[in-house]
Formats: C-alpha cells, structure tokens, sequence
C-alpha cells in the first residue's frame, strides 16, 4: 500500500545495510556542555539500556583524561565483563603513550577485550596549529599501534578531521597503516563540515585506495552536527560501505552534537535492516534525558512528546476513518513515517482551533463515548476556538457531561 521512492531510486548494491551502531553517549556525549556527568552507578544502568535495545559496540570513556577517569572507565569494563554482556566495550585515547597505555591496563585489569579508538588530526588544518608534519603524525601512529598489539589490545585508528584532509595525506596515512598491519581505520567528520556527496566520495575512494594495496580495512564514520547533516552523512557512510557508523544517545555533543544513534536505529529498523528494540530504544532515551539533564524537545524524531500530535482537522479525519476500519497499520502511517506502535506510543488526535469535526469524534470514539450529536461537536470546537492551546482531555470530557 506504500510506495518507496528512497528504493525504487537506489541500486541494490546502494541501500544501508544493518550497520552497527557505535555508541560514543558515555564519551563524546558527555563532553557536551550543561551535560550532567553521570555518576558510576548511572553509567551501569546506561549501558545496561544500551544493551536491552541491541546496541552491540559502545565507547565507555576516555581513561587518559585523569585518575578519576580512568576509574571510571575499569569500573564499567569491569561491569560488563561481569554481567556477561554482549557489548564490545572501547575507550578513547589520544596516541599519546599516556592515553595508550591506560586503555592497555583497562583491558588488563578488567580481563575483557576491547578496542582502543586511538585519535590523532590529520587535515591541514591541525598540522598547522599544531605543528606537526605528516612524518610526526606518522610516528605517533606507530608508537601507539605496537604499544596497542604488544598488549594484545586490538587498534582502531581515528583520523580526526580526515573529511577535511586530501587525499595525497590521507593516501600517505593509509599507506602506514597498510605496513602496520591496521585493519580498522575511523573516517571523522570532527568538525560537521561534511556534505552527504562529499562524505560517500571520501569513503569510496578510502575503501577503494586500501582494496588495490591488497589489505583489508574496514572503515567506520564519526560525524557531528554542525551543519545538521550528521544523520544524512552517516546514513551515506553506511550506503557507501561503512561497517560501523558512530552516534549519541539523542545526538547528545559538543556545538551542535553529534548523529544521533537514535535516529540512526529508528532508520535501519524501518528500512527492515535491523532487528533493535525501539521500545527498549524509548526508554533509554527517556532514562538518559533524565540522568544526563538533556530535556527531549517536543519534536525531536520519534521520541519527542509531540511527534504522534496532531491537531488539523483533515489529518484527524483520515486517521478516523482508518480507526473506523479497524486497521490500525493504515491509522498508524497515514500522516506518520514512523508507526507510533512501534514505539509503544499511539497516534494522538488533539482539538484547538484549527480542528474540525473529526477531530471531536475520533477523541469520543477513543474515549468510549459512542454517540455524539452535533450540538456536542459544535460546542467542543467552539471552546477549541477560544483557547489559545489545545482542550485538555479533562475540558473535553466535562463539555461530554454537561451534555448527558
């Protein structure tokens, strides 16, 4: 009954594929500003929600940051190592020896693989403020990769920036990792600067650089939201053929954010190419609004208060109709891209004074009142129009009693 443009115009090698979701919530999400810091305990239950909504990868902190840090983060490897979950655990790290060396003990201390996102900027940009060369970042990369594998910790190499980096540096950097034996490189849109074509020209040519060199690398995309296309940038990642896409928890970050893995979930789910729980996904998105002090706004994609509202009479009338159908699917997606169902949410019919008829018996028909002559409806839509606000359910029933 619905017709799919998004497929009827993507070659079949082009749909995203069930990616995996890389979920940065407990390190680059909260590094953002007015984020509260959630205690030890709170990060147990976060991931605890990661896992119940079939998150399978996560970023757990940033031990080289400090002692306090670094505590934080054995406490949560140690936490998953005994609940047994099946959530690959990383930890973010400069290539620094410092930041190396503390994501090599966490690994040590808890007994748990895991994978040190090591990061260093690459574009032109950073050398120069930072004065570095590509032969100096070069030799940070190495240090830090034979620090990782003489620990038996496996690497992932981030290039901060690289979205803005050529290609002549980037072909240099991937020729080292190539020598270094580096299976696993991050492709980083560090400063939200990416447009979707530029973001699948970048990593066709890095699949197709390291594929003609013999080496197998699988690629990964973090991207942030500066220009608000950090969702359509890591959905092309994926097309392009990333195998792992970065997010937060309600694109939680630094400036504008990041992609928001909720979001990203949301997508896959619906396109049928992921099996994530999206009512275990609402609760952690309402848990982590609470603890981490971030307010969803209303309406924010899918979990925002007011995404299943609607209030114009000739919305209200088709979704009426499909009610009185029976059919809850069509009532679910006539005015809707995303089943509310799904969510353990339903579609909700309000009246102001923009609302008509419909609107006034859907609300009785769902609120068990069966019959309703015009007088009724005509009174409810008059006190529709003067209030500034959508009727609340308890001013539309006393208008239902003064009438029986």
């Amino acid at each position: 009954m619905l017709y799919d443009w998004s497929r009827a115009g993507q070659r079949e090698a082009e749909r995203p594929p069930g990616g995996v979701f890389f979920d940065e919530t407990l390190r680059d999400g909260v590094q953002a500003p007015r984020i509260a810091n959630p205690t030890v305990e709170e990060r147990f239950l976060l991931i605890d929600h990661m896992v119940r909504c079939g998150i399978g990868c996560a970023d757990l902190g940033f031990p080289g940051s400090g002692s306090a840090a670094a505590k934080d983060c054995l406490a949560v490897a140690q936490y998953v190592a005994r609940q047994g979950y099946p959530l690959v655990p990383g930890f973010a790290g400069r290539t620094h020896p410092t930041d190396t060396r503390a994501i090599c003990e966490i690994a040590q201390r808890a007994g748990l693989g895991v994978d040190a996102y090591v990061f260093i900027g690459v574009s032109p940009i950073r050398q120069y403020i930072e004065d570095w060369s590509v032969s100096s970042i070069a030799g940070q990369i190495r240090a830090a990769a034979r620090e990782c594998r003489r620990d038996g910790v496996d690497f992932v190499l981030v290039l901060e920036d690289s979205a803005r980096c050529p290609p002549d540096i980037l072909a240099r950097i991937y020729d080292l990792a190539v020598d270094l034996g580096i299976t696993r490189i991050t492709l980083c849109d560090t400063a939200g600067a990416a447009l979707p074509a530029g973001t699948e020209a970048l990593v066709r040519w890095s699949m197709r650089y390291v594929a003609e060199r013999g080496h197998p690398v699988a690629f990964e995309w973090h991207g942030h939201n500066d220009r608000g296309l950090a969702l359509v940038n890591s959905l092309t990642a994926l097309a392009a053929g990333c195998a792992r896409v970065h997010g937060t928890i309600l694109g939680i970050g630094e400036r504008a954010g990041n992609a928001s893995i909720d979001q990203l979930i949301v997508h896959t789910r619906l396109e049928d190419a992921g099996d994530h729980d999206l009512r275990a996904l609402r609760a952690y998105c309402e848990f982590a609004s609470r603890v981490l002090g971030f307010a969803i706004p209303p309406n924010y994609p899918a979990m925002g208060s007011d995404v299943f509202k609607t209030s114009a009479g000739v919305h209200a009338a088709a979704i009426l109709k499909a009610y009185q159908k029976g059919d809850v699917a069509v009532m679910d997606q006539v005015y809707s891209g995303v089943p509310a169902s799904l969510l353990g949410r339903e579609q909700e019919v309000l009246i102001d004074g923009s609302s008509g008829a419909s609107n006034v018996h859907y609300w009785l028909k769902v609120n068990g009142v069966e019959t309703a002559d015009d007088d009724l409806v005509d009174e409810v839509l008059h006190l529709a129009k003067l209030a500034d606000r959508p009727l609340t359910d308890e001013e539309i029933r006393r208008a239902v009693d003064t009438r029986r």
